[in-house]
């Protein structure tokens, strides 16, 4: 083996250590209820009028490390926060609507990363008062829809509120039935965001998507808002070179001592 071939071989292994070595990434997960006062069964569409609250705000953690993950949201006992409301969940009908779900950036190398996140199986768990066992209400499973189905949720620029976090590039979000929790399709979101800052989101907002926009959800009964993720983040060349450099390094002071 010449040494040209030696040495790509070896920045092959290099690269493949610093990808190894590199940081999970993670996100902050959390959700926003607009207060819509929805007369729909749960799935419906809501509507687009009323006040935002965030429940769980940057609560729970997603690892981008492509495993799936459930989120969990309590919407009777979890923390409220304003977000254009005033941190109180109000409905005169007992309902309203899962109106986004907050992806966060918590720092690290993910500005260098396009993100892709799949969300399947979302769910409304519901106890009424009395006998009546507690109930799962599938809001959304994908499964009645096909790529490249844009259902539920808008795709991470539409909404403008954190647009200017994001790269113009990618800006997907579509049904794949190349990865599922369950069954054989899930939903799936690309974006980047700017930089590494810690303070970057996205609003993955339902507001009047094509299929299935504003679903509505019950604010009362116990209800608990549940879905699973699945996340990753994948370096850039650029990046990975740069993760690379103090391995190369010492290869090469390895290689001339």
């Amino acid at each position: 083996m010449n040494s040209l071939v030696k040495g790509w071989a070896g920045l092959g292994v290099v690269l493949a250590i610093a990808v190894t070595a590199r940081a999970v990434d993670t996100m902050s997960i959390s959700i926003g209820l607009r207060e819509t006062n929805s007369a729909q069964d749960i799935g419906g569409n809501g509507g687009t009028s009323g006040p935002i609250e965030w429940v769980n705000l940057d609560g729970q953690t997603l690892t981008l490390d492509g495993t799936w993950q459930q989120f969990t949201f309590h919407l009777a006992t979890d923390p409220i926060t304003a977000f254009t409301g005033n941190g109180i969940l109000e409905s005169t009908t007992g309902k309203g609507v899962l109106e986004h779900i907050r992806y966060k950036s918590n720092g690290g190398m993910i500005g260098n990363s396009p993100v892709s996140i799949w969300i399947d199986d979302l769910v409304d768990n519901i106890d009424p008062a009395g006998p009546p066992p507690p109930t799962d209400v599938v809001v959304q499973d994908w499964e009645a829809f096909n790529p490249p189905a844009e259902v539920t949720f808008q795709e991470p620029r539409f909404s403008g509120s954190t647009s200017a976090n994001l790269q113009l590039m990618p800006n997907l979000s579509v049904v794949d039935d190349t990865v599922a929790h369950n069954g054989v399709h899930s939903y799936r979101s690309d974006f980047q965001f700017i930089d590494n800052d810690p303070s970057r989101w996205v609003r993955l907002t339902t507001f009047n998507t094509p299929n299935q926009p504003n679903p509505t959800v019950q604010f009362d009964m116990n209800s608990t808002i549940t879905f699973w993720l699945r996340g990753l983040a994948v370096p850039e060349p650029g990046s990975l070179l740069l993760l690379a450099v103090p391995a190369i390094l010492a290869l090469r002071k390895r290689r001339t001592a």
